[in-house]
């Protein structure tokens, strides 16, 4: 597998949790749920810019 493989694997793994987390959010006391879904969603925002760097890098080369 290649590195931009692996970063579309845990791409999908991340919004896979994210699903999760919003589909538990059901009652009012949800503050741990929207503090990890806030972490999540930056280290999924990360691992995009990480994967569109890549292939633009690669695309360069």
């Amino acid at each position: 597998m290649t590195e931009s493989d692996l970063i579309r694997e845990e791409i999908a793994e991340l919004e896979a949790q994210i699903f999760r987390i919003r589909g538990s959010m059901n009652r009012a006391d949800n503050g741990v749920k929207l503090q990890k879904l806030a972490v999540i969603t930056r280290l999924r925002d990360r691992c995009k810019k990480s994967l569109a760097a890549l292939e633009k890098h690669g695309a360069a080369a």
